[in-house]
């Protein structure tokens, strides 16, 4: 097992196993505290799993309880938040319990939302169940829910450990691979270009506890210096801009569209800043079979959401854009930037 720490003021706030078989992992950590109370929230696609986690659990002496919410985005809507918060007062929850997600970044996005809310914050562990999970987002302390936009309600809340099964991300099928390949490229792109050459030689057949370790370790570098993204954390949303847009407006999956965003603001760091790696970045992606267009979505409808992303500030849009390869930067983009991103992915 890899562990991997999150601090903040120098504390120990999260720490991130990665490795294969998590249940001891599971057991230490939830026996760190006195009460023996777990809620264990998962998605019908991942029932079976938390079954097997919670029965680790009871065979331990834990009291647990289940709650199923919703697949996918569905997952994170304000409704079933309320649907959870009600279940945890049925439950009897205290602030000395411990609710565990067991899923996705969907699942983990909601469930840390939760955790950071419930009486104003209660433990929280996550079991990471999809790449795009492990190596994004249920790594840093991010949690949101979708409120017109992708993730515009959210909280800062660090899990206490998040669980990363080497074992159940190989027996993954390959377009779920092929989801999370694209958010470890996007950790490639900025700062770890072992990542990309790795799927360069080996596509989808990359050792993903190597890219899972590598993606892990520069995420945690960067959250462990801007936790609450006041600066560089910013670059780890390389690709999101227009990507979030695409996945809100179109339905597609995030990393489908994190794919599209990223050849888009290749584009736009071309035009912008003389970047020369877009037609590398473009053969990476397709040769693992992610998208480079988005013949499904319009200009306009793109440009209204991405009015509304969360790097926007007073001064206008911000995207983040590549100088070159591992040299990112957070940049106000004009508006033949972002006609260049668009012309990028065949928007008109």
């Amino acid at each position: 097992m890899h562990r991997h720490v999150i601090s903040i003021n120098g504390e120990p706030a999260s720490t991130i196993v990665v490795g294969r078989g998590v249940e001891d992992a599971l057991v230490e950590f939830a026996g760190t505290r006195t009460s023996r109370l777990i809620a264990v929230l998962c998605q019908p696609t991942t029932m079976g799993l938390a079954d097997l986690y919670s029965g680790s659990l009871v065979d331990e002496g834990f009291q647990v309880t289940g709650y199923t919410v919703p697949d996918g985005e569905e997952a994170k809507r304000l409704s079933v938040v309320e649907d959870v918060y009600r279940f945890l007062n049925e439950s009897g929850f205290t602030r000395d319990d411990l609710v565990i997600g067991v899923g996705g970044g969907a699942l983990t996005d909601v469930a840390g939302f939760i955790g950071g809310t419930y009486l104003r914050g209660v433990p929280v562990m996550y079991i990471a169940t999809t790449l795009v999970g492990a190596v994004d987002a249920a790594i840093g302390g991010k949690t949101g829910v979708n409120v017109d936009g992708k993730n515009l309600a959210g909280v800062f809340a660090h899990p206490e450990a998040v669980l990363i099964d080497v074992d159940i991300l190989d027996r993954l099928p390959d377009s779920l691979k092929r989801e999370g390949a694209a958010e470890a490229l996007k950790v490639g792109f900025i700062e770890d270009m072992s990542i990309v050459e790795a799927y360069e030689r080996e596509a989808l057949g990359v050792d993903l506890e190597e890219i899972v370790n590598r993606s892990v370790a520069v995420k945690v570098g960067v959250v462990n210096e801007d936790f609450r993204e006041r600066g560089r954390r910013a670059i780890l949303n390389y690709g999101h801009t227009v990507g979030h847009a695409i996945e809100t407006t179109t339905g597609r999956s995030h990393g489908d569209s994190v794919a599209v965003g990223m050849v888009a603001e290749g584009a736009a760091s071309r035009a912008a800043l003389g970047f020369t790696g877009e037609e590398r970045q473009r053969a990476v992606l397709e040769q693992v079979g992610l998208p480079l267009e988005a013949p499904d979505a319009t200009a306009q409808t793109v440009l209204a959401l991405m009015q509304r992303d969360k790097k926007r500030d007073a001064e206008g849009l911000r995207m983040v854009l590549l100088e070159e390869f591992a040299s990112p930067k957070l940049v106000h983009v004009d508006d033949a930037t972002v006609q260049a991103a668009f012309e990028g992915i065949g928007l008109t």
